[in-house]
């Protein structure tokens, strides 16, 4: 029985948003001399050769030059109102704009605090002739000391507070990640080509984007490369293609990045393809619970959906419970062998953790195959397509789901959670939010769908001040284990940031927690680091998400992660284990290495199967929500909050617990940055279900959750 009274929430009513703070950094700038001074040189070749379009177009020539049809970068301190509409009052099209910081120097710095970085904004835009010829007129005005025109007073701001404003170039294209990925591809496999993806300036008019993209290609045939795949997704301004160079071109740019294709002023960014890989090795051991399935007539249409690798339909715990769409034949050579994220992913949603023996969904799921098998030396690996831009394929998928695609009908128009238990390790969050994670965020609002996206595995290797040898970490107990951890990955926080897609905004991003329902065993040669079930797993990725929100938002259970011994250099270096020795894991059903035996469990942990369990929560909250006969107040609620209430419960249902103050301590610092500190870490805490379906204080049932005296909204 529920422990706090149910509360009624009232009926949703429109309301104004509340006008954001003025706010901001009180911004020490230079004087219009001094501007004239600094920026003069990246002016006045404009204003020499505006005249004359055959001298403008000669600037086409120099590629460090701002020249018709490249984009201009205004790097400006602080940020400026609707600059969107004041570009194009002066002809040129804006691209993009991003938020940036610089060092303070003689010319910008904070008012009070000289040491602050400076908070700045870059804004991207394509100029044609005439817009440069206009722009230069602006800047002649401004440093004359002469009245902005009616209508152009936000230019003579702009040039007040412009740092710098350049062409777009290599520096910008090519980011020492993407370098660094073609320098270990080419370690590997020294005369490959290799595959990655270009994103181009997504251009307003049809006519020219298609004329930029037919330039491109050009270049792109001119150094002997090819076009796999390309894709356009206006409502979120995306225009990108899937190229392959020869290994000698890949050697060019990493000698020089400032040549060859680097240089095209149709790239906006140069980028490892996006991809999702799984190793098919794991933990597998008999499944002692024979299951005979339900009837299928049972059970309700889908509300929850899996964009995962291909299951094992036949599964004695998934047999009857799926429906798999499948457009793109991925199920043709999907050996059964192979099939292992998907299988494991569809048994956490549909029955949870087999240890904790929980009662199955009575719904289907609705399964959306994005991986494919792929062999390697020793085995198998399950992989998103090689041959096509990931971002379009869950485009075309969320679609054909909702609404349809090419004529057809939607697939599972009742869905309302889609499990993305995926993520881009080559493209960590870094500042700007991925065209994937722009993707969700889109789809999320135009389809009033809750994506739940895992925040990623990071299983690099830690070093652990303090400790010089195994045994000493062996033999310490496990407090003072678990701080040097904890402190060892705040301190590597920059590098173990949230994989692409996570950082969007519009989703539920899930992170491990250090608990599951495996009985307790050791492991040889391992130890479990970690006292409080409410805490991270080792490998967990860290937030902060975009514009600094909270990241992950919540933890689900994402096994009692132990690690290994590495080396001294001359610290202790651990990192966690690849084999769980059966000492801990979530159990879920598994393929057959053999193929044959359809009952394999198999134990598994990380972010994959926290946000396996996140969706199942997801689906139980929806199922209590829409529980008329057992006493819900929302059995009426209209379709389109549907996602955003199960939303909303599944982080009401979330604690930081009761050992948050170890994490407060090893972040340190001044109170804002504490807070931030330990919503890094652990989001708005683990998630406790039953802490929305029955009202319960969560202590009562799991000691690794602390009781919250808040008070609580039940939905049952």
């Amino acid at each position: 029985m529920p422990q706090r009274p149910l509360l009624r929430l009232p009926n949703p009513e429109p309301i104004a948003p509340p006008r954001p703070p003025r706010g901001g950094q009180n911004i020490i700038k230079p004087s219009r001399n001094r501007q004239a001074e600094r920026l003069a040189p990246r002016f006045d070749r404009l204003a020499n050769v505006a005249g004359a379009a055959q001298d403008v177009m000669q600037l086409r020539m120099d590629p460090d030059a701002i020249a018709p049809e490249r984009a201009i970068v205004f790097e400006v301190a602080g940020s400026l109102i609707d600059f969107y509409k004041h570009a194009a009052d002066i002809g040129l099209e804006f691209l993009a704009d991003d938020e940036m910081e610089f060092a303070p120097d003689q010319d910008f710095q904070v008012k009070g605090d000289p040491e602050d970085a400076v908070s700045g904004r870059i804004y991207l835009a394509m100029p044609d002739v005439e817009a440069l010829r206009q722009l230069v007129r602006l800047w002649q005005r401004y440093i004359s000391g002469r009245r902005m025109a009616d209508g152009f007073g936000l230019w003579s701001k702009l040039f007040g507070l412009l740092k710098d404003v350049r062409p777009w170039g290599p520096q910008d294209r090519l980011s020492p990640d993407t370098l660094e990925y073609w320098s270990q591809r080419l370690q590997e496999n020294p005369d490959e080509p290799v595959r990655f993806e270009v994103e181009l300036w997504y251009r307003e008019n049809a006519e020219v984007r298609a004329r930029s993209f037919t330039a491109f290609g050009t270049t792109v045939l001119d150094f002997g490369g090819q076009i796999i795949d390309h894709a356009v997704i206006s409502e979120i301004r995306y225009d990108a293609a899937l190229i392959i160079l020869p290994a000698a071109r890949i050697r060019e740019l990493l000698e020089n990045p400032t040549v060859s294709l680097a240089r095209a002023d149709e790239i906006m960014y140069i980028r490892p393809q996006t991809m999702a890989e799984f190793s098919v090795d794991s933990d597998r051991e008999d499944d002692p619970q024979h299951q005979v399935a339900p009837d299928r007539a049972i059970f309700l249409p889908p509300i929850a959906a899996l964009f995962d690798g291909y299951p094992v339909q036949s599964h004695q715990r998934l047999a009857n419970r799926l429906t798999i769409d499948d457009p793109d034949d991925f199920a043709d050579g999907y050996v059964v062998p192979a099939r292992k994220h998907g299988t494991e992913m569809a048994s956490l949603i549909l029955h949870g953790d087999l240890n904790r023996g929980e009662a199955p969904l009575q719904r289907l799921l609705y399964v959306r195959p994005v991986m494919r098998p792929i062999q390697t030396f020793d085995g198998w690996d399950e992989r998103t397509p090689s041959d096509q831009l990931l971002i379009d394929l869950i485009y075309h998928a969320v679609r054909r789901m909702k609404e349809g695609d090419g004529g057809e009908p939607a697939t599972a128009p009742t869905v309302i959670l889609v499990n993305l238990s995926l993520g881009d390790p080559h493209r960590p969050f870094a500042g700007p939010m991925s065209p994937w994670a722009r993707l969700l965020d889109y789809l999320a609002y135009r389809y009033r769908i809750l994506f739940l996206v895992s925040a990623g595995n990071v299983r690099d290797v830690l070093s652990l001040p303090g400790y010089t040898s195994w045994n000493d970490f062996e033999s310490a107990s496990v407090e003072e284990r678990e701080r040097a951890v904890l402190e060892a990955v705040n301190e590597n926080k920059a590098h173990r940031t949230l994989f692409s897609p996570a950082e969007a905004m519009n989703v539920i991003t899930v992170g491990a927690a250090h608990r599951d329902g495996a009985p307790v065993r050791a492991a040889a040669m391992a130890v479990d680091p970690i006292s409080a079930g409410n805490l991270p797993n080792v490998s967990s990725a860290v937030g902060l998400g975009f514009k600094r929100v909270v990241k992950p938002d919540i933890l689900l259970d994402g096994g009692r992660e132990y690690v290994r011994f590495v080396g001294t250099n001359p610290n202790l270096q651990i990192r966690p284990v690849s084999v769980s020795g059966r000492a801990f894991g979530l159990l879920a059903a598994a393929s057959d290495p053999a193929g044959a035996d359809l009952s394999r469990t198999a134990l598994t942990w990380g972010t994959s199967g926290a946000t396996a369990l996140a969706t199942r929560a997801g689906h139980r909250i929806f199922d209590a929500l829409m529980d008329r006969d057992g006493g819900s107040f929302l059995a009426d609620t209209p379709e389109q909050y549907h996602a955003l209430l199960v939303k909303t419960l599944l982080v009401h249902g979330a604690a930081w617990g009761n050992r948050f103050e170890i994490v407060e301590e090893v972040v340190g610092g001044r109170h804002h940055f504490k807070k931030d500190g330990v919503s890094r870490l652990l989001g708005y805490g683990a998630l406790d279900v039953m802490r929305v379906l029955e009202c319960q204080i969560a202590s009562n049932r799991d000691p690794g959750i602390a009781p919250n005296n808040d008070p609580l909204v039940g939905v049952v």
